[in-house]
């Protein structure tokens, strides 16, 4: 019977031959060597499968192909389907880790077992390289607080390159299929109702900025808007999070995402000639009558 390793690595793929060589050798020169590298090829039509081959001589790397392509989200939740590890470590197919990264990540899993989600400081690369705003509090804090405070500012918990959980904290179910721009945010929060969550101060992850992700960004930059706000409606509507709504104004955070989506359609009136954007223009309006921000968004108060 095979040992089930301490950590188990997994990279989602998708047409990254050019950068997947540097990604998978930031993992095999870790200085934490109990660990699975799970790699899970979403289709690629270029050579993803011939870089990844030179690698399968060391046995802890595992390489499997989907059938079809699973979507981006549907593709994270495949890797878990094969993950045997303790804990699970995601890095994007274009990112790398730092040398000491799981090593770092196990000690504190080890050292706090109530601790539900570890996270780091990151850097981005590539393009540009600087490193984002830093999170409002370094160490153990409780699962709850988080919580609260992430939704108040933004998703800096991480990206799933800079983001590792417990696998047994799956009780709370896969990434969700139906988030496109969130499904990290998502899972992070359903996570922290299981426990808490640490913050290591120091950059061990680097997510890599390249010329077709920065267009991808920028496309998806007014969508990503209106999902944040049905992200919210749904944390009314089902509290999956485990909210007190008596000490957590929910209903002024929506008609603040509100208030964006309906401004956000300003920005869409000179490119109405592309037919994707009046699916967005009528949400944007539809959503800002719901929550009655219309008038305040025409004035801009």
């Amino acid at each position: 019977m095979s040992k089930i390793p301490a950590v188990s690595v997994l990279v989602p793929t998708y047409n990254n031959a050019q950068f997947l060589d540097e990604t998978i050798q930031s993992v095999l020169n870790q200085s934490f060597p109990d660990f699975e590298l799970i790699i899970v090829d979403n289709q690629s039509t270029d050579n993803t499968q011939e870089v990844v081959e030179a690698y399968l001589t060391d046995s802890r790397v595992k390489y499997y192909k989907n059938a079809s392509n699973l979507g981006m989200v549907g593709n994270w939740n495949k890797c878990l389907e094969y993950a045997q590890g303790t804990y699970i470590k995601y890095l994007c197919s274009d990112d790398k880790f730092h040398p000491d990264l799981l090593q770092k990540f196990v000690a504190v899993m080890e050292q706090y077992p109530q601790v539900a989600i570890v996270s780091s400081y990151r850097e981005y690369f590539g393009q540009k390289r600087f490193k984002p705003e830093l999170p409002p509090f370094t160490g153990l804090r409780p699962g709850k607080e988080i919580i609260y405070k992430s939704l108040q500012d933004w998703n800096w918990i991480g990206e799933p390159t800079t983001v590792m959980f417990r696998r047994s904290g799956l009780q709370v179910g896969q990434f969700k299929t139906d988030y496109k721009y969130f499904p990290d945010w998502d899972m992070w929060l359903r996570l922290l109702t299981t426990g808490d969550c640490y913050m290591i101060p120091e950059t061990l992850s680097y997510f890599r900025l390249h010329p077709n992700q920065v267009t991808a960004l920028v496309m998806q930059n007014l969508s990503n808007i209106f999902e944040e706000y049905y992200l919210f409606k749904a944390i009314k509507e089902q509290n999956e999070y485990k909210i007190n709504f008596q000490e957590f104004d929910i209903d002024a955070l929506i008609k603040k995402k509100a208030f964006k989506c309906t401004r956000a359609i300003y920005r869409l009136i000179p490119k109405l000639k592309e037919k994707r954007n009046w699916s967005l223009l009528t949400q944007g309006i539809s959503i800002g009558f719901s929550e009655k921000v219309v008038l305040k968004a025409l004035t801009g108060m």
